[in-house]
């Protein structure tokens, strides 16, 4: 198994269709550096799991929850390799992430296609969100951030995040932009999951102002 290790980083996300005034916000607050489209898969279960599991160019990318701190997420991930992957890893690692019982393989080793339709799709207790991204980046008070506009298996939506190794650079960069405190810090597994129905949608997702 090929692993890459990063720093953990504290993390401020939220989705919306309206967050123009959030927006506007960044863009006084920084120019921004680059655009970048990218793909991704993610793997979904219904159950709160506390870890978020994807595929992005062929490569399966895990990043694990390590703790929450003043309305914030720390999340720690690692590269667990590129495909084709050995089943091995597959039961070892990326099943156990999930946080659900592995199947009996058929193969030693699985290309990306034969994975999602051999393994995934056929699991009842597995979904899929295929998304497409389109990522704008600037500098915040020293944070990576973030205004993406995403399209969820065709559902359109739009995301913001700051993130640092430092919770008092996030917490301060979040103020800057205007976020209240209790605004909800919503990581992207729980996001897709409200998306797609597999799990309860809080009252506020179905305002005009979200």
């Amino acid at each position: 198994m090929e692993t890459a290790e990063t720093q953990p980083r504290y993390e401020f996300r939220v989705f919306g269709t309206n967050l123009k005034k959030y927006e506007e916000k960044i863009n006084d607050l920084a120019e921004k550096e680059k655009t970048r489209e990218m793909e991704s898969i993610y793997l979904l279960t219904p159950w709160r799991h506390k870890n978020n599991v994807k595929i992005r160019e062929g490569v399966m990318d895990i990043k694990v929850l390590e703790q929450e701190k003043s309305g914030l997420e720390q999340w720690n991930p690692f590269l667990v390799g590129k495909f084709p992957l050995q089943a091995d890893v597959i039961k070892t690692v990326v099943f156990p992430a999930l946080g659900i019982e592995s199947p009996v393989f058929e193969r030693e080793k699985y290309s990306l296609k034969q994975f999602i339709d051999e393994v995934v799709t056929v699991d009842p207790d597995l979904a899929v969100a295929y998304v497409l991204k389109t990522r704008h980046a600037y500098t915040v008070n020293g944070c990576i951030t973030e205004i993406a506009e995403i399209k969820v298996n065709g559902a359109f939506i739009k995301t913001i995040c700051v993130e640092a190794e430092d919770p008092e650079k996030v917490l301060e960069a979040k103020k800057m932009i205007g976020f209240a405190d209790d605004t909800e810090n919503i990581n992207y597994p729980l996001a897709l999951k409200r998306i797609m129905g597999l799990t309860t949608l809080p009252g506020y997702w179905n305002t005009r102002e979200f």
